[in-house]
């Protein structure tokens, strides 16, 4: 049974750098839903937050850069993915990155994402 558990951590660990080392190449939407899909089930049991923060970061970078580049055929799904990803795992940590990338984003996607820089006063 501890040796099924050493895997299952190592395979995690893995996905960790592999996100980090190729996030930089995530250059279509669908490339993105379907990292985050693969990831999304781990999430919850990641031992490492900071790790956890990290991918979730280079994600959000990805994104923010296709919604910048206009290039995203459904910013919305973007948009609930940023939701999720605040609400669920790091609330307002990333406040700071959002209000950077707000002003180059499309009006109508900065107009959804506004909120989700917000703090929890506002």
């Amino acid at each position: 049974s501890s040796g099924i558990n050493a895997e299952y951590g190592d395979a995690v660990d893995y996905i960790h750098e592999f996100i980090n080392e190729n996030a930089s190449h995530l250059q279509t939407e669908s490339q993105v839903v379907y990292i985050f899909k693969l990831v999304s089930p781990f999430l919850r049991q990641w031992r490492n937050a900071t790790q956890r923060k990290q991918i979730l970061y280079s994600l959000y970078q990805v994104m923010f850069s296709l919604l910048s580049e206009n290039s995203a055929s459904n910013p919305d799904l973007f948009v609930d993915f940023m939701y999720f990803i605040k609400y669920i795992y790091v609330g307002d940590e990333f406040k700071s990155m959002l209000e950077r990338h707000l002003p180059s984003l499309p009006t109508n996607v900065a107009s959804k994402l506004k909120f989700c820089g917000a703090d929890k006063s506002d």
